[in-house]
Formats: C-alpha cells, sequence, structure tokens
C-alpha cells in the first residue's frame, strides 16, 4: 500500500479463515443482516465540563491568588456550580526573568494539562524557513515545554495536505525525532515534502478514498487553499478534546490580501474567514509565526505583516509574530501566554445534538480581565461525524497514550517473530473477549488493524467488517501473519462500532531483529495453556509489509488444539503448569540433542527464578526443529515476568537464548 495515510483500506480479505473455513465477503454480509438494527439510541448522562481560564490585572501580569468561589460560569446564559478546581502556574511572581527557573512536572492526574500542536507548513516556505521553523520548535520544547505537556506536530505540504507526524504525547524526545526528518536540515537526505512523506495524511486524494471506503475525499481545489481546508477539518476534529490546544504555525501565510469578516468577497476569503471561526469554536488559538527570512525579502514579497495571519491570531485569541529570527523571544512569549490558568469544572447533561454552548466566565473581584474560551460543541453521534473526525478518532485510540475519546476496553495482543526468511516472519496473535465486545462494544464492529514502523508510517493495514453477534463462544484467537524488515514497531487493533464509535483496543509492540551468523537460533515461544476449543480467525491484509494469507497459525506452532489454546494473555496465581512450542533454527547438525534451561525474571528484577522444564514432543520442519515444552510454575505474586528460554546442543557446543512476557493476575 505504500506510505499511507490516516486512511485504511477495506480490502478483500481472502486470507479470513474462522474455524478453519474460508469467509467470503457475501457471508460475512449476511451475518451483519442477520438481526435487524435497533434504533441508535444514547443514554441520559451527565458530563464534566472542563474549561481553561486566563486572567490578567489592569498592567496584564497573571493573577494568581483566586479561589473558586471567585468564579462565575455562564452555560448559555445559564449560571453554573463549579465543582472542580484547579490552578497552574509555572512562574514565582517575585522571580526576575533572568533568575526564572522552570516548575516541577505537574501531577499526571491534573484535570488539564496544557496542548501544544506544531504545523509546520511546507507549501510557503522555502529551506531556511523550514531549518528556522524546526529551530523554533526545538527552542520551545528544549526550554518552554514542561514534562507534563502534550506535544503533536503536523506538516502542511502539496498534495498531501495537512499530515499527522505524532500524536498529542508527552514523549517529548518523538517530537524532536520527528522534527530532526525535515527537509533542508543537514545530514538529513529526505523530507516531508517528498510525495512518500512520513505521517498520516487527513486530506488524501480522491481515489485513496474511492479505494478505502472510509469516507469522501477531503483534498482542496487548489495548493493556496489547501492548508485553510486542513486545518478546518483539524478544528471539527479537535472539538471533542477538552481544553486549549494551542496551535503554533510556522508560514509564510495565507496570502496578503486582507480580510472583510463581515463581508467576504470570494468564496477563498469565505472559506478563511469560516477556518477561523471553526478554530476560535474549538478552543484552539494559533500563534502564527511568520517564516518569511529577512526584511527585504518580506518587503518584495509584499508580507510585512502578513495579515492573514495577524487577523487568525487575533480571531482565535492567539498572538502574530512577523519574523521567526526572534524564536528565542518568541518562545518565551508564548509559555508566558499559555503558563498561567486555572482549570474550571461543572456538570451537564450531554445532548448528542452537535448544537453549539456560550461559554462566558467572570470574575467577582473588579479589576481584572478574564480569558477563557468563547465556547464549545455538544459532540454529534459517530455515525454523524465527518471522514476527518473519524480518522482523528482512530489515530487517537490507535496512537494515543491515552484516549480522548470513548474507549471501552482494552485486550491482550502479542507479536511472535518466528523466521529470518524475506517471507512471512511475523505472526501478531489477540485473544479478543467475543462475549464483551458484544455486551460492551455492540455487534456491527469495524476490525482495523495496523502496523506502525519507527516513523510512525504504516506497514501493514487491513480493515474488515464483522458481526459479532454471529459468532459462537466467549473468546476468539485471532491473528495474522506478514513480512516485516528489521526494526522496531508497534502493532493495534481497534475494534470500533460503526454507529456509536465505542472501541476497544489491542496493542503491542514488535522487535525484528537484524539476521545473525550462521547457527541454531531460537524465537520467542507461543505460550500455551490448558483449555478447551477455541475458534480462530486469520485476518490478512496488504501492504508493504506482504502479508502471509495462506499461512496458518498451526502451520507456524503446530499443537494439540483439542487439548491447549494460546496464551496471550494472563495467567491467573496458582495455575500449576502451561506450555509453549518453541522453533529452534539452524541447527547445526542433522539430529541435535537440545538441552533446554529455563527461569522466570519478575520486571525490575535480575534474580533467576528456575522452571522445571519438560519435553513433551519435537517435530521437524524443513531446518527447524519445533518442541512443545511443559513448564511447572512456582508459586509466583501477581506482576509481569519475563520467560527465558535457553537451548545448549552438546555435540555443537552451540547455543542459543530467547524469551516471552508472562503476566501472573491474581486468583
Amino acid at each position: 500500500m505504500g506510505k499511507a495515510g490516516i486512511f485504511i483500506p477495506l480490502i478483500a480479505f481472502a486470507g479470513l479463515t474462522l474455524l478453519g473455513e474460508p469467509a467470503t465477503r457475501s457471508s460475512l454480509a449476511s451475518q451483519q443482516t442477520a438481526q435487524p438494527q435497533k434504533p441508535l439510541q444514547h443514554e441520559v448522562a451527565v458530563t464534566l465540563k472542563l474549561i481553561q481560564v486566563y486572567v490578567t490585572d489592569k498592567k496584564g501580569n497573571p493573577v494568581r491568588d483566586l479561589e473558586k468561589s471567585d468564579f462565575i460560569v455562564y452555560d448559555n446564559d445559564k449560571p453554573r456550580i463549579i465543582t472542580e478546581f484547579e490552578k497552574h502556574f509555572l512562574f514565582l511572581p517575585e522571580a526576575k526573568l533572568a533568575e526564572t527557573k522552570l516548575a516541577a512536572a505537574r501531577d499526571t492526574s491534573s484535570l488539564m494539562n496544557r496542548k501544544f500542536i506544531f504545523v509546520i507548513d511546507f507549501d510557503t516556505n522555502e529551506l531556511e524557513g523550514i531549518a528556522k521553523s524546526r529551530n523554533a520548535a526545538l527552542q520551545f520544547l528544549d526550554n518552554q515545554v514542561q514534562p507534563g505537556d502534550e506535544i503533536a506536530l503536523f506538516s502542511n505540504s502539496f498534495p498531501r495536505g495537512l499530515t499527522l507526524h505524532e500524536y498529542l504525547t508527552t514523549d517529548h524526545q518523538k517530537i524532536r525525532t520527528a522534527l530532526g526528518k525535515a527537509l533542508g536540515i543537514p545530514g538529513i537526505r529526505s523530507g516531508w515534502d517528498s510525495f512518500a512523506s512520513l505521517g498520516h495524511s487527513l486530506m488524501g486524494m480522491e481515489a485513496l478514498a474511492l479505494e478505502t471506503g472510509v469516507g469522501v475525499s477531503l483534498q482542496s481545489r487548489t495548493q493556496s487553499s489547501q492548508l485553510t481546508s486542513g486545518l478546518t477539518n483539524l478544528a471539527k476534529a479537535l472539538r471533542q478534546i477538552p481544553g486549549q490546544k494551542n496551535i503554533i504555525l510556522f508560514s509564510r501565510g495565507f496570502g496578503v490580501v486582507p480580510i472583510n469578516p463581515n463581508n467576504p468577497r470570494t468564496r477563498d476569503e469565505k472559506e478563511f474567514v469560516d477556518m477561523g471561526r471553526e478554530l476560535a469554536s474549538a478552543n484552539s488559538p494559533v500563534f502564527s509565526v511568520n517564516t518569511t527570512t529577512g526584511v527585504a525579502a518580506k518587503v518584495a514579497a509584499g508580507a510585512f505583516p502578513e495579515p492573514r495571519l495577524e487577523y487568525l491570531s487575533k480571531l482565535t485569541g492567539g498572538k502574530y509574530y512577523k519574523d521567526v529570527n526572534y524564536y528565542s523571544q518568541i518562545a518565551e512569549d508564548i509559555q508566558n501566554s499559555t503558563s498561567n490558568y486555572y482549570v474550571l469544572g461543572y456538570s451537564i447533561e450531554s445532548s448528542w445534538d452537535g448544537k453549539f454552548h456560550d461559554i462566558k466566565v467572570e470574575v467577582k473581584r473588579e479589576g481584572y480581565k478574564v480569558y477563557a474560551q468563547r465556547g464549545y460543541f455538544n459532540p454529534l453521534p459517530f455515525n454523524k461525524l465527518s471522514p476527518a473526525e473519524k480518522h482523528l478518532h482512530l489515530l487517537d485510540l490507535a496512537l494515543g497514550e491515552k484516549s480522548y475519546f470513548e474507549q471501552h476496553l482494552n485486550f491482550p495482543m502479542i507479536a511472535l517473530p518466528f523466521s529470518d526468511d524475506k517471507n512471512p516472519n511475523t505472526i501478531l496473535l489477540s485473544e479478543i473477549p467475543v462475549r464483551r465486545i458484544r455486551d460492551e462494544i455492540g455487534t456491527k464492529t469495524e476490525f482495523i488493524g495496523l502496523i506502525f514502523d519507527q516513523n510512525k508510517s504504516i506497514a501493514d493495514s487491513k480493515r474488515v467488517e464483522i458481526d459479532w453477534a454471529a459468532q459462537r463462544g466467549d473468546a476468539i484467537c485471532q491473528y495474522s501473519v506478514v513480512t516485516l524488515p528489521p526494526g522496531r514497531y508497534d502493532g493495534r487493533i481497534v475494534i470500533r462500532n460503526l454507529e456509536t464509535g465505542k472501541a476497544a483496543v489491542g496493542a503491542c509492540s514488535i522487535e525484528i531483529a537484524e539476521k545473525g551468523p550462521p547457527g541454531l537460533k531460537l524465537f520467542p515461544p507461543l505460550l500455551l495453556a490448558d483449555g478447551r476449543d477455541i475458534q480462530y480467525l486469520n485476518i490478512a491484509g496488504q501492504g508493504k509489509a506482504q502479508t502471509g494469507a495462506d499461512v496458518s497459525l498451526n502451520r507456524i506452532y503446530p499443537f494439540p488444539a483439542k487439548g491447549f489454546v494460546p496464551l496471550a494473555g494472563e495467567l491467573k496465581q496458582g495455575t500449576p503448569t502451561f506450555y509453549a512450542v518453541l522453533r529452534a533454527a539452524n541447527c547445526p547438525i542433522q539430529n541435535p540433542d537440545l538441552q533446554i534451561s529455563a527461569w522466570l525474571a519478575a520486571e525490575g528484577q535480575i534474580e533467576k527464578l528456575p522452571m522445571e522444564v519438560g519435553l513433551l514432543s519435537v517435530q521437524k520442519q524443513e531446518e527447524t526443529e519445533i518442541l512443545i515444552l511443559e513448564f511447572n510454575v512456582p508459586e509466583l505474586r501477581p506482576g509481569r515476568y519475563s520467560l527465558h528460554l535457553l537451548a545448549e546442543d552438546p555435540a555443537s557446543k552451540s547455543s542459543s537464548e530467547t524469551k516471552a512476557e508472562l503476566i501472573v493476575i491474581a486468583k
């Protein structure tokens, strides 16, 4: 599929099997229509609304001594009872600027941390402007960002449009790494503006949209209006994320024609004004930084100042900075504008009508100026969201450190590299709790499987629709087989209700090692538990990972299916035994006499807990020995453990070690 954007293809799933029988598109369709769908209903519930408030005195200095009783909040002109209250101040009022030190990281349990979204506009930038945009972003990351702040990174380029490189994260090193890939930085051979761009486009081409079956095209008509369209869609998608989403935009602008907001004369002007209003309504102030380099160049380009950037910042409640060269002062000023605030929370009855609520915040003390979001939109039912909103919803579930959208349960997922060949070499396996999916997510769902590489590009993807009402049993063992080059990957499965957006998520990390020297090699084992028959679901996708639709789980890890089930999840404390299928490849002699030893190590500990190992059977598969092992489990406390396996062949004096994760839960 290439380096795909956020769109996920609805593919012909020739490799999907259930209970050993091939499933066809028509058979799944009949399952989906087996029972009439009930009208969509949303339960009446109470929602906690959180708003950020900035208060300054007559001199523009932040006011730090207010309490909950000092505030009055109106929602659609009705006063609300403030039930939640927090203060967020980074600087001491008596400290001089040169002596100011960053405060300690805020507690991650705070109601609302700061959020910043970097947007680098490649379309209007030259290489020098891109480099300075990167330097300005790094200046802010290195000197102003607090450990609890959430940062995201987007770029805009033609024809991909607005593209996500990193979703909101408190791991700021991820942002630094992504910024290091920007074109024009010494030592970087490729950049974001190449067609095979890194990241996830929010604006994909019409042909791609038709291919995916996931909505209509969001492609702009022209290069000049592309950023406008992209930011408009982003603003709509950001509505559901609470708090202030500070957008720091690096661009040479949207054109030098002045804006007449009350009487837009052209379609381009109207779309620009609508974009600003959408951003303001989404509580997303824009801090615009003009990246035109050099005063002479600014004058020649007619971009001194850039009226549309300046207008956008004023409309959304941000600030306009006319010269990127002063990025140190810019970073400091943005810090001062966003670092001193209160969080107010109040309850309101949930409504799913998408209507706008006007918010007004007052302070009982006189002489103070209050800055707060102007309002918010009630959520819409999931099936009424735009394609961009659904795509951001998917990314939030798949990549977000904490989901801002409705996620109801997680389920276990593991990755097992099983071969060094260029053919399919890795299996991803999850244990899907069918009964809980039916009860908590619903029956009519989409199944989306994703593998992200280190650049957050999609290495493999798959999407099918499944009606869980037609599935038997309480659980299904789902797996897929893929080919991945050496590297680190993240695997995700999202099972999402097509009507409500309720979702369940499985996640795992994938490590594919470089092919080592010739000799014995152990691959991570498939752990097994005693159990009855379980259904198996093989879903194959398409992509640069070259999925293996015809490779079954039992072919890779042959084991008696009548008495064992894969252990992808947790082992109950007190379980006396469990089992493993171990692949030992490249044995140096024809009939090796492998001696297996095993031990456990608790997470964070170096002490080894010896395990008793029994060999139940050995099979030969070309140059690979496949062993089924039995382990007697010592008394273990609940927690995470790593199971280490060492194979030694006395005749050839060769050895190899591998490991697997084991999670022990209380009885």
